[in-house]
């Protein structure tokens, strides 16, 4: 008996308890829904709004893309040997043939010396053959000649591995990385420095199948940037790539002059291109579209009234948008308080 009495007990304790949750969580929604805002379509919703109307339609397109420099090199070295002489610093600009690193070459220039005795010496005595009356052959003067050749060659290449311990700016450009001090052994192929041209930029662009065919070669093309804005840089169109990525898109690279260095690389560049679709094209603001991208929808003025109404629509860009059915010239459709509207809502219009 006092088993069953448990029980009883431990359900009614239970049932107590889940009635008092259910209460709990009945008045939060109550609360909830007395907080959350219902539109009276009794109360007139203040709107902006716009007279649909035929005109000049301009479709505008926009891609983006980094600059990088217009050449950028890693200079090396051809040969061994230890730095002397350190020309530059980061950030240096260097001119075309500078100087940026001299490694030791004093053995070479000795042994030039010594190549350089041989060759007077062997062109003497070749000179000497050649004006004697008798006494010599013609195998003593082909051997006095070879011996002008073995030394002329051997100056030659010493002169060629001499030139190669000197290392020069192969154009104009700035010092971006120096990768060696002085006193530094370097080998051949040593990564000593990197050389960036950015007296001109190239922004590179990705541009859909679609949209190729406004590039031409040669073309002039006005760039904008985030980082001076208001400035308007000009370039010309340098490469269209003749096939496409993986994606369908095709790489433009664009030249742009950079004077004043105030592009750099890694910068990003906005191109603009505007054609003129329509010289009658009906359109509407883009801030009236409702709806979805499956399901455009704009709200008229009517008797006073939101009215709800699908329409169809074509190109569009930065500021309107193409309407080809659903509408027509003089519509008043609302462009501004769309947040408060449903079908039926009284509105007023303001300017």
């Amino acid at each position: 008996m006092n088993r069953k009495i448990k029980m009883v007990i431990t359900v009614l304790i239970v049932a107590i308890l889940v009635a008092a949750v259910a209460f709990k969580l009945l008045n939060n929604k109550k609360e909830l829904n007395a907080k959350v805002y219902h539109p009276d379509v009794n109360t007139a919703a203040v709107v902006q709004v716009d007279t649909v109307h035929t005109g000049n339609f301009e479709l505008s397109s926009k891609f983006t893309g980094a600059f990088s420099p217009n050449r950028e090199v890693i200079v090396g070295t051809e040969t061994s040997g230890k730095v002397i002489r350190v020309n530059v610093n980061e950030g240096d600009f260097v001119q075309t043939g500078q100087l940026i690193a001299q490694l030791d070459d004093g053995v070479l220039r000795a042994q030039l010396q010594s190549a350089q005795a041989t060759y007077d010496r062997a062109t003497n005595t070749l000179s000497r053959y050649q004006q004697a009356a008798s006494g010599i052959t013609q195998l003593q003067i082909d051997n006095a000649n070879t011996d002008v050749l073995t030394s002329k060659a051997q100056i030659d290449q010493l002169k060629k591995q001499i030139s190669q311990h000197t290392i020069s700016a192969p154009f104009s450009g700035i010092i971006t990385s120096r990768n060696f001090d002085l006193g530094a052994i370097v080998s051949p192929g040593t990564q000593m420095a990197t050389l960036t041209d950015i007296g001109s930029v190239k922004l590179e662009i990705k541009v859909p199948e679609r949209s190729v065919s406004q590039f031409r070669l040669g073309q002039n093309i006005g760039i904008t940037t985030d980082v001076h804005p208001g400035t308007t840089f000009t370039g010309k169109v340098d490469m269209i790539a003749a096939k496409a990525d993986a994606s369908y898109n095709f790489l433009i690279k664009i030249l742009v002059p950079n004077r004043k260095s105030e592009l750099k690389s890694g910068m990003y560049g906005t191109v603009v291109l505007r054609n003129l679709v329509s010289n009658d094209a009906l359109t509407i603001p883009r801030s009236a579209l409702t709806g979805s991208s499956v399901q455009p929808q704009v709200y008229m003025v009517e008797n006073g009234k939101a009215k709800l109404l699908d329409i169809q629509t074509g190109n569009g860009n930065e500021t309107r948008i193409e309407v080809t059915g659903g509408l027509k010239a003089g519509d008043i459709v609302i462009s501004g308080g769309l947040v408060n509207l449903k079908e039926g809502t009284n509105v007023s219009v303001t300017e």
